[in-house]
């Protein structure tokens, strides 16, 4: 096994050498290269496979396999002028069947996508010709375009194939700037430039991204030059900070992280143990020893996008005020000092992913600051995918979008998401509001983006009073990367630093 790995890191290490080939370590290892089942958090993806739209480095939606569109007065109807110059990267020619066909699969429930609430509102798509497409929709849903940055996936392989199962998931053929070359489970994914690459000319001939799951492992690889780059967590940074090999990028993020809070443990059923909770966590002590000051106190889940509105409910730390609200709901301390109501102790369980160190450590603090306040909790730690988020007291979860509000709001926190209801939801903690509900719902089919901003900001009062969560922090990204590497640009940042590739064709390595 040794000598396995050794040949492997010489292997890299031959590889890393050659000005052709870019090596990147990633933290997360999908099970299907497909966009119809993409968690937000993939590299991969985006690397294979183009949507009609793309978002440039400003957030700003431009066309890609869609040249221009125009839309109806209602909102209702999209027309798309598609490119004509768009080869598979089979050699197939790209067009209006390929959209019609992805935008129909994506909202088949028997396909299981993870994005079908994004297609919901799709009535009708007829082909005008070979490149120019209508779509019409049953609401107004002003984040279709955004939705549409979604990779299409092929007609002429997948029609009449199920998705789930789809030998097309481990050997993907896409439009986009790099072609599928190998997959070593586990280890390494491999891609080659493809030639043919409609938005520019690849700038690299071959990429490789490396699965490291373990941030003090990618951290090591890229100091030992097994790896060009890597998103480096904050508390590892010093030993690249006088390293002249290296560069650092700092990158905002959309991504926070919160302790999600289960309404169906009887404690929680009661707004004000929730509400004292919240006063009782010192975000602005994270901010400062846990992330570095990569980060910021977050408060509600829209701080980073243009829905955040001016003024909005801060829980200050407050153990006073966590006091008043326990007491005023009816619980005394014991003898032991623990908050107790009709002789039942406030105690729930923390859980949080153990391949996850950042969330361990959040899982910690809060355990030590609920214990000041006089509430008792266990710290459980398991692997990613190996618990039900949806059956423990409460559980140490991350979101965040950088896109349109309605892609991390409408499918989190809506009564209608609820898991209960909806296999495909992420209301995992079974929160219920009706304000939040039809604020949200507004917000999603108004076409005017002041009105929507106006719902967005009721549903963050409404989230303040009524808290599912406790927001914690939004953690900044530092992307480390080798200083021969030149057209490396910011951007705001996604879920767990994703996007931090978006412009990989134009990346050159010197």
């Amino acid at each position: 096994m040794l000598k396995i790995l050794i040949l492997l890191c010489l292997s890299f290490a031959s590889l890393l050498a050659q000005k052709d080939t870019l090596i990147l370590a990633v933290e997360n290892e999908i099970s299907r290269i497909n966009p119809a089942f993409s968690e937000d958090h993939d590299v991969a993806i985006a690397l294979v496979f183009s949507g009609l739209t793309r978002f440039d480095e400003n957030l700003n939606l431009r066309g890609d396999l869609a040249k221009s569109w125009k839309i109806s007065q209602n909102g209702l109807v999209y027309e798309f002028d598609l490119r004509d110059d768009v080869f598979w990267h089979d050699g197939v020619k790209f067009d209006a069947r390929d959209v019609k066909f992805s935008l129909e699969a994506f909202k088949n429930p028997k396909n299981n996508s993870n994005l079908r609430i994004r297609f919901e509102e799709l009535e009708k798509i007829e082909i005008l010709n070979p490149y120019k497409i209508k779509i019409t929709l049953k609401n107004p849903y002003p984040a279709f375009l955004d939705a549409l940055s979604i990779g299409i996936i092929p007609a002429h392989l997948l029609e009449n194939k199920d998705l789930n199962t789809e030998q097309f998931n481990q050997n993907p053929i896409g439009t986009g700037p790099f072609k599928f070359v190998k997959w070593k489970k586990g280890e390494y994914m491999e891609f080659r430039a493809n030639e043919n690459y409609h938005l520019a000319r690849v700038q690299t001939q071959n990429l490789i991204l490396k699965h490291i799951a373990d941030p003090s492992v990618a951290a090591l690889a890229l100091k030992n030059s097994q790896i060009d780059a890597a998103l480096i967590e904050s508390s590892l940074l010093k030993v690249f900070n006088e390293d002249s090999r290296f560069e650092i990028l700092r990158e905002k993020s959309a991504d926070y992280r919160a302790l999600m809070f289960n309404l169906e443990n009887e404690f929680f059923k009661d707004k004000r143990v929730r509400l004292a909770l919240n006063y009782a966590v010192d975000r602005e002590m994270i901010v400062k020893n846990v992330l570095y000051g990569y980060g910021f106190i977050a408060t509600h889940p829209l701080e980073l996008s243009w829905a955040n509105p001016k003024d909005f409910k801060h829980f200050e730390y407050d153990l006073k005020k966590a006091e008043n609200l326990l007491e005023e709901a009816g619980f005394s301390k014991n003898k032991q000092g623990l908050y107790e109501k009709d002789s039942k102790i406030l105690k729930f369980d923390i859980y949080t992913m153990s391949n996850d160190p950042l969330r361990v450590i959040l899982a910690g603090i809060l355990q030590s600051e609920f214990k000041k306040l006089g509430v008792k909790t266990r710290v459980i730690t398991k692997l990613a995918g190996s618990f039900d988020y949806s059956k423990v007291d409460s559980f140490l979860i991350g979101w965040g979008s950088p896109y349109d509000p309605d892609f991390h709001t409408f499918n989190v926190f809506t009564s209608s998401s609820d898991t209960h209801l909806n296999s495909k939801g992420w209301n995992f903690g079974h929160y219920h509001n009706a304000k939040v509900d039809e604020s949200l719902f507004k917000a999603r089919i108004s076409f005017n983006q002041e009105e929507r901003k106006r719902y967005y900001k009721e549903f963050i009062d409404a989230l303040s009073e009524d808290p599912p969560f406790i927001f914690l922090v939004y953690l900044d990204f530092a992307f480390v990367y080798n200083k021969d590497i030149k057209g490396i640009k910011p951007r705001i940042l996604g879920h767990h630093g994703v996007g931090f590739s978006w412009n990989i064709y134009e990346w050159s390595k010197h």
